[in-house]
């Protein structure tokens, strides 16, 4: 039986070098994330308190990284949500970090999977809370409060503006030896540094959620965080080395290239690295502009999974990486969400 199960083993392996060459190593795609700052303290602050029903809602902020004199970057901090369902005294609850979208919308941020502002089909952050989990929602970087304008919490979004503010510290970053995708990770780190601080969280169940850009986002920054033990990547996860490609004709930003990826390995190389912990895709099967693009769209949402799935059989824990392709497009619908919920519920057992 030992002998068999050892050549399952090589078999799996070999079968994932087949598909292009030897899996790179962790640490070459930490490399390709570029370099990580050393976090300083977090000085964490609760700005303000709201009471509802089941519980509260806290306005927190905290600190990221120091400021940056080489451009004259002030202190980064964070605001976020931070939703504490009532318990009793010595109750450690399970956490789920969620991670909001981008698109033309960027002062709503953490708003909407707060249900405060925005889309009905992005209140996964409340609706999480409202099922009894701790959850802390952050303004991504260039997003919400964290945009460097005046009265940043209710100014407008501003195209060409925002995105020129975003588009500046990419850059800043890039000039710094590291990437956009790295920062994203580096930030969901630190909420959940955030989660750690507090006694009520049960630091062996936490999870994280996003839709979109969020849920893309998510896979780098579970990779470099094994503390968080099962994620949802709604419509988000993508594979870098298909968008770049000259048959996409859409407008690929180059922000999110991570230099020297396409020599070490894939995107999908990232979502594999999760293995054995447990992970949750979601795909419309109408997400893109017309029924080719989004045939191909859910062809390499495909291929993404497949490819992941060998590391996961490598460890015999395949039933542990799910995906769910519904009729719709690039949303969360309320069906949808409930699915994931209770995918949720079970990976945490409550």
């Amino acid at each position: 039986m030992k002998r068999f199960r050892l050549f399952v083993i090589l078999l799996m392996t070999l079968t994932i070098s087949s598909a292009g060459g030897q899996p790179p190593q962790e640490t070459d795609l930490r490399m390709v994330l570029g370099r990580f700052p050393d976090p300083p303290a977090l000085n964490l602050e609760v700005i303000e308190t709201v009471e509802l029903e089941g519980g509260l809602r806290h306005k927190i902020e905290y600190t990221v990284e120091p400021a940056d004199p080489l451009f004259n970057r002030p202190i980064d901090k964070v605001r976020a949500y931070l939703f504490v369902p009532g318990h009793k005294k010595g109750q450690c609850l399970p956490a789920i970090v969620a991670i909001h979208q981008d698109g033309p919308f960027t002062h709503l941020g953490k708003d909407e999977p707060a249900g405060i502002k925005g889309a009905e089909d992005q209140r996964y952050g409340v609706e999480l809370f409202e099922r009894g989990y701790v959850v802390i929602i952050p303004d991504r970087y260039g997003h919400a409060e964290r945009r460097r304008i005046p009265n940043a919490a209710d100014a407008p979004s501003e195209m060409m503006r925002d995105l020129g503010l975003w588009l500046k510290w990419a850059g800043q970053l890039i000039l710094s030896g590291r990437t956009h995708l790295g920062k994203e990770a580096y930030d969901l780190m630190r909420a959940v540094d955030v989660l750690n601080t507090l006694e009520y969280v049960d630091t062996e169940r936490i999870g994280a959620i996003g839709h979109s850009a969020g849920g893309n986002a998510l896979v780098y920054f579970m990779f470099m965080d094994r503390r968080v033990k099962a994620g949802v990547s709604s419509c988000g996860f993508f594979e870098l080395l298909n968008w770049f490609n000259d048959e996409t004709m859409s407008f690929s930003n180059s922000v999110f290239a991570l230099p020297n990826l396409a020599t070490v390995g894939t995107s999908s190389d990232y979502l594999g690295h999760l293995a054995p912990r447990s992970f949750l895709i979601t795909r419309g099967l109408s997400e893109m502009e017309s029924p080719e693009e989004s045939a191909k769209h859910v062809e390499n949402t495909k291929a993404i999974e497949n490819h992941a799935r060998r590391y996961y059989q490598n460890l015999e824990a395949d039933e542990r990486l799910e995906a769910v392709y519904f009729q719709g497009g690039h949303e969360f619908p309320e069906e949808i969400r409930e699915q994931v919920y209770k995918w949720i519920d079970r990976q945490f057992k409550i």
